[in-house]
């Protein structure tokens, strides 16, 4: 049984969301899987009374949401398939689907139901997201109030599947309208003007959003959501001080923001729960939905690599925490797996945990390496021992700025393991991605590799578009 199979996605959007509301939503993302960037402007006669109100254009903010979450890329597919294409996970050939094979062996083509998957999903999140904000602008419905709060989700919503699709691809199509038939023959965009627009966006969205999460969990996204973006961003882009900046701003939110708890016991640790102080922002799982797919048992099909000198069980320092709370062992396949997230096996209404997407540690990582890069040793000390210090072992010994770099980088990979592409992303934003691939697969690798092919699809429906090297 494949993967795709086992995911149920149950997202009880129908409560809060008049059916009208989410037939809309549904008919972009019907007409998104024919051609990611043509969508037919039938349902655009709609718009006046889709925002005609309040809570009418709140349901449609829901909707997206919703299609975020229950999206097979961004419910699952980015933390396994990077895990793979890095050397995070390895996958049993038993009840395995070619696709991911080819993600883990760096042999991929453009119509890998993956990488097609990661383009499509994004591009369907960019294109639901530019209606919102039109819809909002153009409503006479609408209090002035809630026109911000949902251009400013929008625009944190935009930015995030951006930030995926240039660290996947490289240039891609800047869409920023629902001009349809301009959309679907734009050119690819410099990544560097790419991130311009990531960084417009979140800074719109900073002015617009308020401290309070809009309903009850940390769902949506608030100031504080788009500041832990911003700090990530940054620290992509080398800006350190701003880097350093927004991340602190989210670290001193301690009213709001705290880390977890993790013990000797794995059942002890409430990082990834419901109510985890530590969430910065969650996606919401009822039962029967996957959990980023790190439920219990998926060793079946994503194995944690064993093999030496690399490999990730390596990784954990003795008396490390984290190698029994974040990963699982099963004696019966004599493998690891990934174990961030635990069901009780009660079968209860609602897991008690939720798929996280940004959390407090990642904060702790980024401002560390924002310190050290601008020379503040004792500052970047301090925040890497935080995280350290929390998973029962010593401060660090790096005591200048090289040595901390390398430090973080080991507390990165084994802290923020499994998480959203963490280990993949950033091993190409410092440079190491090619070297540590050729001494994993030797084989396989090539440098070409580190970029995603643009779906042959879209290239075949876009004349502009063009490969990226070694997929043509």
């Amino acid at each position: 049984m494949k993967l795709h199979n086992k995911i149920t996605n149950k997202i009880k959007i129908s409560a809060v969301m008049p059916v009208f509301y989410l037939g809309l939503i549904v008919m972009i993302t019907m007409s998104s899987c024919k051609k990611i960037l043509e969508v037919s402007p039938e349902y655009i006669r709609t718009t006046n009374q889709v925002y005609a109100s309040d809570a009418s254009a709140d349901s449609v903010l829901v909707g997206l949401y919703a299609t975020l979450s229950n999206s097979i890329s961004y419910s699952s597919d980015i933390p396994l398939s990077t895990g793979l294409s890095a050397d995070e996970l390895v996958p049993n050939p038993n009840g395995f689907s070619t696709g991911y094979i080819s993600m883990y062996n760096n042999e991929l083509d453009p119509s890998n139901a993956q990488t097609n998957g990661f383009w499509g999903d994004s591009y369907n999140v960019v294109y639901i997201a530019n209606s919102i904000m039109e819809g909002a602008a153009a409503s006479q419905g609408m209090t002035a109030q809630k026109k911000k709060q949902c251009t400013g989700e929008a625009q944190f919503l935009r930015a995030f599947a951006y930030f995926y699709l240039v660290n996947f691809f490289g240039d891609v199509p800047l869409v920023t309208s629902t001009a349809y038939k301009t959309s679907s023959v734009l050119p690819r965009t410099a990544t560097a003007l790419v991130y311009q627009q990531i960084l417009k966006d979140l800074l719109s969205a900073e002015s617009n959003l308020g401290d309070d999460y809009p309903t009850a969990g940390r769902f949506r996204a608030n100031k504080w959501v788009v500041k832990a973006m911003l700090a990530r961003v940054y620290l992509y882009l080398g800006d350190w001080a701003d880097a350093a900046a927004k991340s602190g701003e989210v670290i001193n939110h301690n009213a709001v923001y705290a880390l977890g708890k993790m013990a000797a016991d794995p059942a002890v640790m409430n990082i990834f729960h419901a109510d985890s102080k530590e969430a910065i922002w969650q996606f919401w799982n009822s039962y029967g939905s996957a959990l980023g797919g790190y439920t219990l048992g998926d060793y079946a099909y994503f194995l944690v690599s064993q093999q030496p000198p690399t490999n990730l069980i390596s990784a954990f320092e003795a008396g490390d925490l984290r190698s029994i709370n974040y990963v699982g062992y099963s004696a019966t396949a004599n493998a690891y797996y990934i174990n961030k997230y635990k069901l009780d096996g009660s079968f209860t209404a609602n897991y008690q945990e939720y798929t996280m997407v940004f959390r407090l540690a990642e904060q702790y990582l980024i401002r560390a390496e924002a310190r050290a890069q601008q020379g503040d040793i004792g500052g970047a000390q301090a925040d890497i021992n935080v995280i350290r210090g929390r998973a029962g072992l010593g401060n660090t010994k790096a005591a200048d700025a090289p040595s901390l770099l390398s430090a973080i980088g080991q507390e990165r990979r084994v802290e923020l393991c499994f998480e959203w592409g963490d280990r993949w992303l950033n091993l190409k934003r410092l440079g190491q991605l090619d070297a540590v691939m050729k001494a994993n697969k030797p084989t396989t690798w090539k440098a070409t590799d580190a970029l995603y092919p643009i779906p042959r699809i879209e290239i075949q429906n876009n004349n502009e578009l063009t490969q990226n090297p070694g997929y043509q």
